[in-house]
């Protein structure tokens, strides 16, 4: 079986620990390697740490080092990340790691004092968008908070790119070279021929998800969220419109957008307005409603029930086609 098809089942390694900003409780630190038998923990208790912001990451990372790491997700499935704040066991997982694997681009709000600050000490942070085609927003559309302004006062990193690359398997791709010579070179493995593997399968789910995607007729996209940008260019579907129309949840929907949305709404006539972690729910029900719409849940921040990356991103692409067929 491939690598990127196996199994990874997380493991809370610390109490929970109330969390600021986040949808359910904070949780400690969680690995996304099998839990071990006590004949086994001392052994892996040895192995290096790498340590990844969130799980969708998380997953491409174990299946590019397997056996030769730990691999310790600091966001917990089920909290909006774009909200999440550490906990001091964050902090200390982060501080200690052997090689940190971060988005890159202010996806992770809550931790870049941290991973700043971790980075300024010599442990190496691996920053994905740094190796990738990076999605930056048309002229005209929002920044952070809803306004081109933000968009330009907040530099490079910020408002005018979309940190929402993993939504694309072939962006994400494009930094398997490089992520897996830079965790390598911290825990001291070989990982090329890993890397040769994990992209390859990256590249079979790509044309797996094209195929999908290519029995529709229209692909027109409403989302919680300005969050799909990377799959629809992919795919060749279209954003006409988001519940918060910014990158970012932190962002709040003024009267005048909603009102906007609901025009665009009646204009297309979609048939699905898809909703997810960060959208003010009764927000999202109302504007569906009024364009005699269905209100879809889609899972775009977190691999929850699924297991692997490309099972992650196949459950999403079947919702949104079966939404829109």
């Amino acid at each position: 079986m491939h690598p990127i098809l196996r199994l990874a089942v997380p493991l809370t390694i610390a109490p929970l620990a109330a969390g600021c900003g986040a949808s359910t409780p904070e949780a400690a630190p969680t690995e996304t390697q099998p839990e071990a038998s006590s004949t086994t923990t001392v052994a892996e208790a040895r192995l290096p740490t790498v340590v990844v912001t969130y799980s969708v990451l998380a997953s491409v990372v174990s299946d590019l080092v397997g056996d030769a790491a730990r691999v310790v997700t600091i966001i917990p499935d089920g909290t909006d990340p774009h909200a999440y704040e550490p906990s001091a066991k964050d902090v200390e997982a982060i501080t200690t790691a052997a090689v940190v694997v971060s988005n890159g681009l202010g996806y992770e709000e809550g931790l870049e004092t941290v991973l700043d600050t971790t980075e300024a000490s010599g442990v190496p942070v691996f920053h994905v968008a740094d190796h990738v085609t990076v999605r930056g927003l048309a002229e005209g559309d929002h920044g952070d908070d809803g306004t081109e302004e933000a968009a330009e006062e907040d530099g490079d990193h910020h408002g005018s790119d979309d940190p929402h690359l993993w939504l694309s398997p072939a962006t994400l791709a494009e930094a398997v070279p490089a992520m897996a010579t830079a965790i390598g070179a911290a825990i001291g493995v070989d990982l090329s021929g890993a890397a040769a593997e994990v992209r390859t399968a990256l590249d079979a789910l790509d044309a797996e998800i094209a195929a999908l995607v290519a029995t529709l007729e229209e692909c027109e996209l409403v989302t919680g969220h300005d969050e799909l940008g990377y799959f629809a260019d992919r795919y060749g579907c279209e954003v006409i419109g988001a519940v918060i129309p910014s990158l970012t949840t932190t962002a709040e929907a003024t009267a005048k957008d909603i009102a906007e949305l609901r025009e665009t709404l009646r204009t297309h006539g979609v048939a699905a307005v898809f909703t997810g972690l960060g959208t003010p729910p009764e927000v999202a029900a109302q504007v569906a409603s009024d364009a005699g719409a269905t209100l879809v849940e889609l899972r775009t921040h977190a691999l929850g029930e699924t297991t692997t990356y490309a099972d992650f991103l196949l459950t999403l692409a079947r919702t949104l086609v079966d939404a829109l067929d």
